[in-house]
């Protein structure tokens, strides 16, 4: 049996229904992705961690100083509700927003989750050469390389539990745009090039 290309085509992802959660460690590229994706769908985009910043009027340093790191998840969990609630955005998420069971179970109700992927030397790397690295609280009590590696073996199970579709973060964002766009079946796939996005399923 012959299989044509778009024989099997799936209906398109329509942001009048759901919206695009990025998922993934700190430094995986949820910011920089999220904004051109959102430019590339003229469509919102929003940041929960910058959600938390302004519905609380300080940094998130200061919140983790004054509450600690579970307060901030509380007002994290408020922001990702808050960016749910209405349809059709690119929704950058914070690290750790898939800790919470009732922030997975909204995201997988409302939208279509992405997961950037990243080995531990290139969040280590990004994060040191990140000017507003100093402004985010550590997690642990361990150097930066001993806690991403601690911290991606907690959450890794969570965000391929979480996600629908899964993005290597150690591509171009052009070419990361393009994955997404295919993955969601707004544009045709090039069956000249590899493999770059690969389904859950």
């Amino acid at each position: 049996m012959v299989f044509r290309p778009g024989q099997f085509k799936r209906e398109p992802f329509s942001l009048e229904k759901k919206n695009i959660f990025l998922l993934g460690m700190r430094a995986s590229g949820k910011t920089t992705l999220g904004r051109a994706l959102a430019v590339a769908l003229g469509c919102d985009w929003v940041d929960t961690d910058a959600l938390v910043v302004e519905a609380a009027g300080r940094s998130i340093e200061a919140i983790v100083a004054a509450e600690g790191w579970d307060g901030f998840r509380r007002l994290e969990s408020g922001a990702l509700a808050s960016a749910a609630g209405l349809p059709g955005k690119v929704v950058s998420t914070g690290g750790g927003i898939v800790l919470s069971e009732a922030n997975r179970d909204l995201m997988g109700k409302t939208g279509v989750s992405f997961y950037l992927a990243a080995d531990a030397g290139l969040l280590v790397g990004r994060m040191m050469r990140d000017p507003n690295a100093a402004q985010r609280p550590p997690l642990t009590p361990l150097d930066v390389h001993e806690e991403v590696v601690a911290v991606m073996t907690e959450r890794e199970p969570l965000y391929m539990s979480s996600m629908d579709h899964l993005l290597q973060a150690n591509r171009a964002v052009e070419e990361l745009v393009d994955d997404v766009l295919v993955a969601l079946g707004l544009k045709e796939w090039d069956y000249r090039q590899k493999e770059r996005v690969m389904d859950r399923y």
